[in-house]
């Protein structure tokens, strides 16, 4: 092995050779460069035509630890020349095979020998990119660059050294830079500016693109791990860290960063970030070693609504709560703690706080207050208040809720009522634990009384129909992203009533929904209810059941419903076209038809229809026969007295669609045509 001044001692005798013989080789399995090795080298002088000399450097593989360059090809070619006193110039060009992002690939090279000022100095230009590099003779492993346009990707070998798991694909960096060099190790310092840095993990945890940055930094290279620390400003772009996802603005937010990365995985010791209109973060993060996230202490976090909601909080309040956009305003501030995946502690201060969601699942103003909570340590009591609330158009009253954290449990410290659509809605007990991962998180009870159905059918865009909602929910429980109700809700509606039981929603605040009930009527008033959908007029009471009901974003996709009229009653022209449309049947006779012509009602003794819905295909059934048999007809009004009058349905297997497109043709009040 050769250092490079007994290289560089050779290559001033091969000129001095070169000059008498025309032509002089040498070659050596390796040579030593400060922070350089080059193997299988081949280094030859000759005189030009123009009789200069020229001399050529060919190295088959060339390592650089501190730019990860491994088994790189590297091809040199130029003109020395001696310059003024005992400095010698020279000026050719470089090329490389392998290097990380095909750095110095097609490069014009001036290196400057100067042993009287006690320097080295190397330039290097690639079109617009350019290295400046200057090296004292006495101190070789100290290197000082200027830095102009260059390409970050020559730089991945480096980021590949320091975190194995991170790519660098693309962006220019300019400054200065210092590299020091030392036995198992590698220390850079310096002032950069970097533009449209774009990089990703491995794993698609953490991820910058078009971002702008510009400070201090210093990265430290050891054996087990790597110091990385940066002091300056961001600005423009996007960035990923696990969970949080932030398009920065385009004025410069203030950022210190300090980070060791190992084999464990990365850990973002210190955190200050200021983005003055929007967030202010202070704290420490924590990933593990296949870039999920691990660890969150922030001490103290600001927001400002809506812009720190718009820059920072969509991605994690999607993944959180799966709104999908929220219309925001207000400010809150607070700390967070979160260890091994598991919420250890939070605090949140909320300053007239308003959000709402498209679609009205959840819309809520003027909160304010404090939540404070630790797990397993109990802490004094807070309180949250707000304005005005609605969860699915459904609109609350003002209230407050004093909370106390009991060794790890939030408590609701006394009943809460409030107003709710003409009644009142009390919270008898709420009890919520925040680190009990996916089991039962949140216990609570409540009931409500005279709630305005007319008010409820208008929030839900439905047909107003009066009567008063009541009941009560002994157990309400939250477990992993599912509502169960404990108990039931009853409704007093169309002279009867209306039970609801074995209620339970899945994804209550998502996108999709799901929701499951079994609901029991009974002997509702069928003047009123087909007057309210004009559906044609009915008398009598009805009996229902709808068991296994199950909507997904509120459109129905399975059930087994049973509707019937026992005690008989009179049924309008209209009610008889109507249900004929919706059983896909017809009149039972002949003479039916002429009765339909000339009588406007008629009395019944029974009536019955039934649908079950599986795959978007509703199976119907009748009084008569049933609906598991293999006869396709089936009786719908069974009539009774004169004129006698009867529907029979005869299409078992409708089209879900069909039938509510039918449904909705029905009560859209199309009287029937006699002729």
């Amino acid at each position: 092995m050769t250092s490079w001044r007994q290289w560089l001692v050779a290559a001033c005798l091969l000129l001095a050779c070169a000059c008498a013989r025309a032509a002089v080789r040498m070659q050596a399995e390796s040579l030593t460069l400060p922070g350089v090795t080059l193997a299988d080298v081949q280094m030859d002088a000759s005189l030009g035509a123009d009789g200069r000399p020229q001399l050529t450097l060919q190295a088959a593989k060339v390592s650089v630890p501190a730019l990860g360059w491994r088994d790189v090809a590297l091809d040199l070619r130029g003109e020395p020349q001696q310059a003024a006193g005992n400095a010698w110039k020279f000026t050719g060009h470089v090329a490389t095979r392998r290097a990380p992002g095909d750095a110095l690939a097609d490069a014009s090279l001036v290196i400057v020998y100067d042993p009287d000022g006690g320097t080295l100095a190397v330039d290097v230009q690639q079109g617009k990119s350019a290295i400046s590099a200057l090296l004292p003779l006495d101190q070789t492993t100290h290197v000082q660059m200027t830095l102009a346009a260059l390409p970050l990707t020559w730089l991945r070998g480096v980021l590949a050294s320091a975190w194995p798991d991170g790519r660098l694909n693309g962006g220019e960096a300019a400054g200065t830079v210092a590299l020091d060099l030392a036995t198992g190790g590698t220390r850079i310092t310096g002032r950069i500016d970097v533009a449209d840095v774009s990089l990703d993990s491995k794993a698609g945890t953490i991820a910058a693109q078009k971002l702008d940055a510009a400070g201090t930094f210093r990265i430290e290279n050891g054996p087990v791990s790597t110091n990385a620390m940066f002091d300056g400003s961001l600005r423009g772009g996007q960035m990923l860290l696990g969970p949080l996802y932030a398009q920065l603005p385009s004025h410069p937010a203030s950022l210190h960063v300090s980070a060791t990365v190992g084999p464990a995985g990365i850990a973002i010791d210190s955190l200050d970030f200021d983005d003055r209109d929007a967030l202010r973060v202070s704290g420490s993060l924590g990933f593990d070693r296949r870039g999920a996230i691990a660890k969150i202490d922030l001490t103290r976090f600001a927001a400002t609504f809506p812009a720190a909601y718009t820059r920072y909080g969509t991605t994690f309040v999607q993944n959180l709560t799966g709104f999908a956009q929220l219309e925001t305003s207000g400010a809150v501030a607070g700390s967070l703690r979160l260890d091994d995946g598991e919420l250890k502690a939070f605090d949140l201060t909320a300053e007239n706080v308003s959000m709402d969601s498209p679609g009205g699942s959840l819309a809520i103003s003027g909160l304010d207050g404090k939540v404070d909570w630790r797990a397993k340590v109990s802490r004094p009591a807070t309180t949250l208040s707000w304005n005005a609330l609605a969860m699915y158009r459904i609109a609350f009253g003002p209230a407050g809720l004093e909370l106390e954290d009991s060794s790890g449990a939030l408590t609701l410290r006394a009943p809460v009522t409030t107003t709710l659509l003409g009644g009142s809605f009390q919270l008898n007990r709420f009890v919520w634990r925040p680190d009990a991962g996916k089991a039962r998180q949140l216990s609570a009870a409540f009931a409500v009384t005279d709630v305005d159905l007319p008010q409820l059918c208008k929030a839900f865009g439905w047909p107003a129909f009066g009567g008063k909602l009541g009941g009560a929910v002994p157990d309400l429980s939250y477990r992993g992203d599912e509502l169960v109700f404990g108990g039931g809700l009853s409704l007093d509606v169309f002279g009867g009533s209306v039970s609801v039981t074995n209620l339970s929603m899945l994804h209550p605040l998502g996108s999709t929904p799901r929701l499951a009930a079994d609901i029991d009527m009974q002997q509702l008033d069928l003047a009123q209810l087909t007057g309210v959908f004009d559906f044609g007029e009915i008398t009598g009471r009805l009996d229902g059941k709808i068991d296994g009901l199950e909507l997904v974003n509120w459109n129905p996709v399975s059930f087994k419903a049973k509707l019937t009229a026992d005690d008989g009653g009179k049924i309008s022209q209209h009610a008889i076209k109507s249900l004929t449309e919706v059983g896909g049947g017809g009149i039972a006779g002949g003479l039916q038809s002429i009765a339909l012509r000339v009588f406007k009602t008629f009395g019944y003794s029974r009536i019955g229809l039934s649908c079950t819905l599986v795959n978007g295909v509703c199976t119907m059934g009748g009084i008569t026969p049933d609906p598991d048999s293999d006869d396709n007809g089936y009786t719908i009004v069974e009539g009774s007295g004169l004129p006698h009058i009867t529907v029979i349905g005869h299409q078992r297997e409708v089209d879900w669609a069909t039938l509510v497109s039918r449904l909705e043709s029905a009560t859209k009040g199309n009287r029937p045509v006699i002729k």
